[in-house]
């Protein structure tokens, strides 16, 4: 099925000319992640840490839906998006290589980005996510 799956553009521009400066609309906006990375402390002391890939364990219930806000486009393609309201955070649980699994909240809850179309980020508040119907670290 395609339930908690988000629609995607076959097209598309990164050039900020692609786009008039304005402020626009955003309804509907959904977000799916296509891989989640788990950055690893090494075992070692004062060893490396770095990113791992992970194994999803709460299947299709990662998806952010239905989200609005606004997004100025300003001169030479500058964007700033502002998040306001939807289904902005997802409890998601993912299994680390050696079988450690890592439960978190997959969020953009507030989230006021700014820099280019190539790429922006920005600070968001991440609400609390222990509740009756998440994993804690041993999948209980």
């Amino acid at each position: 099925g395609v339930a908690n799956t988000c629609a995607t553009l076959d097209e598309g521009s990164a050039e900020g000319s692609a786009l008039k400066q304005g402020t626009y609309a955003l309804s509907q906006f959904c977000m799916e992640p296509t891989k989640f990375t788990v950055k690893e402390e090494s075992q070692f002391k004062g060893g490396v840490t770095e990113f791992v890939n992970t194994k999803l364990m709460t299947r299709l219930t990662y998806t952010l839906d239905q989200m609005s806000g606004t997004m100025t486009v300003g001169a030479g393609g500058s964007i700033s998006l502002k998040e306001e309201d939807g289904l902005d955070y997802q409890a998601t649980t993912v299994q680390l290589p050696g079988g450690e699994r890592v439960p978190f909240l997959f969020t953009i809850k507030e989230l006021e980005a700014k820099g280019t179309t190539a790429g922006f980020g920005g600070e968001f508040t991440v609400p609390s996510y222990r509740g009756a119907t998440f994993l804690d670290p041993k999948g209980r």
